[in-house]
């Protein structure tokens, strides 16, 4: 009988002890949800409060870099939203070069930053009223040097900018195709014995 209260008692300390292993582990979980509200609520309630009392002299004496620590961080988010937003209108602006309309008096390709038609003259105001844009579905490969904004490959001057070129003959011609090596006086020989 000795054995079995043994391995009983055994069996039930184990039993409560797992019990209280989980009941330790769900009620520190409580407590880090707790925790959580908490900070939420403190700072919602601190920056209420800065918000109310930050011009107040009396108020800020002993938490002055407290408070001054915050006007730098709202001044820098202040910075990096503004450096943001030139970003996402550079984008803007980008996206709206590559869009292109079909001039509706000559047919030539205009671009949506154009002012006039390459081909006729035409103003952006009347093909802009009678057309629909056209996607590009090639992305611009060059980019003007003054502005950044895409440019085709024959276009003397930006048509965002005006900045002028430089000419086609002055652009080195990339080569798609693995030049044959020159000939050598080895293989010269070699060749005529053949």
């Amino acid at each position: 009988m000795g054995i079995f209260d043994n391995v009983t008692s055994t069996i039930n300390r184990s039993t409560a002890a797992a019990g209280r292993a989980a009941e330790t582990v769900k009620i520190k979980a409580c407590i880090s949800e707790v925790n959580k509200r908490r900070q939420q609520l403190a700072a919602q309630l601190g920056a209420s409060l800065y918000e109310e009392t930050r011009d107040n002299g009396q108020l800020r004496i002993g938490r002055e870099a407290l408070y001054d620590g915050i006007a730098a961080c709202d001044a820098e988010r202040a910075e990096r939203q503004k450096q943001l937003a030139e970003i996402e209108a550079q984008a803007a602006l980008q996206a709206e070069a590559v869009r292109t309309y079909v001039c509706p008096t000559c047919g030539s390709t205009v671009g949506a930053t154009d002012m006039f038609c390459s081909g006729c003259g035409t103003s952006r105001e009347v093909i802009l009223a009678q057309t629909t844009p056209v996607v590009a579905t090639v992305q611009a490969t060059e980019f003007c040097s003054s502005c950044g904004a895409p440019v085709r490959e024959r276009d003397a001057f930006c048509m965002a900018c005006g900045a002028k070129r430089a000419p086609l003959a002055d652009k080195v011609p990339v080569s798609t195709d693995a030049e044959a090596p020159a000939p050598t006086a080895e293989s010269e020989n070699g060749s005529a014995g053949v």
